[in-house]
């Protein structure tokens, strides 16, 4: 089978030049088409990769920020922990010192008062009579302050 023709006369070849020639303008145009689309697809998710590269960029500068503020945060943490830490000596010093002064003292010596003598008197009324015995001024230490 033979599928070439033979052209013999001018015309002949002319139309089948005609016909080639409306065959590759047929393709250009379709090349054209698939170009333009093209062109606007790319152009398309070039539009969209510039968009997701700013909302990229801020959430890089966000991220930045947030990391900064935990940064501090624990800088502060680490502050108040610092400072709670200190706190608990101090309220120990303070504990202690204060159980210090509210301890009752011990029983007074000839030195805690200048001319003690060191009577013991179990009552107001034994209290009151030593005093009356001794006309100088007393001291009187009471181990029961109600009495």
């Amino acid at each position: 089978m033979n599928m070439s023709e033979r052209f013999e006369t001018r015309g002949e070849i002319g139309h089948s030049i005609s016909g080639v020639r409306d065959q590759l303008a047929l393709q250009a145009r379709v090349f054209t088409v698939a170009v333009g689309i093209s062109v606007i697809v790319l152009g398309f998710l070039y539009y969209q990769y510039m968009g997701l590269a700013e909302k990229y960029a801020d959430l890089q500068a966000a991220h930045v920020r947030i990391e900064g503020q935990l940064e501090a945060a624990i800088a502060n943490v680490a502050k108040v922990k610092l400072d709670t830490e200190q706190s608990r000596v101090d309220a120990r010093e303070v504990k202690s010192l204060l159980e210090a002064a509210l301890k009752p003292p011990g029983a007074p010596t000839s030195a805690s008062f200048p001319g003690w003598l060191g009577i013991k008197a179990d009552g107001p009324k034994e209290a009151k009579g030593l005093i009356d015995q001794y006309k100088t001024p007393v001291w009187i230490y009471a181990t029961s302050p109600t009495e």
